[in-house]
């Protein structure tokens, strides 16, 4: 008996949704808390954590986790340049854009994802989601 094993590198994962960290939960809680229904994505939509929806309207959320502080705009913008590029893939008059960074010094950041930048929108301190 062979225990020798054949792995087929073109398979699609049999389970492609990775595991659910707390941070996902409480973004849940806040969008809830606005009002949103929230569904979770299975990763096939490139950089989008949570699609929530109000009325005719969808929000695109990306989320991220740091162990240490995002910096100031110009520095999340250069830092999440990639993940920014594909978020702006999405923004439509029906689909808004964020990115939620989670760090344990600032807790939470808010940044609305525009065509041309981002705009901080709140933090844990003053949130205007």
């Amino acid at each position: 008996m062979s225990t020798e094993i054949a792995e087929d590198t073109r398979a699609e994962p049999v389970f492609p949704y990775h595991r659910w960290h707390p941070i996902e939960y409480e973004a849940v809680f806040r969008l809830r808390e606005l009002e949103y229904t929230v569904t979770r994505t299975d990763g096939s939509i490139s950089g989008v954590n949570l699609i929530a929806m109000k009325g005719g309207h969808f929000r695109f959320v990306c989320i991220s986790r740091r162990k240490t502080r995002a910096g100031t705009i110009a520095e999340v913008a250069a830092t999440y340049f990639e993940e920014l590029d594909e978020l702006r893939q999405h923004i439509s008059p029906v689909v808004s854009v964020d990115l939620w960074i989670w760090c344990r010094q600032d807790r939470w950041r808010y940044f609305a994802v525009f065509p041309g930048g981002i705009q901080e929108i709140g933090g844990d301190d003053a949130c205007r989601l």
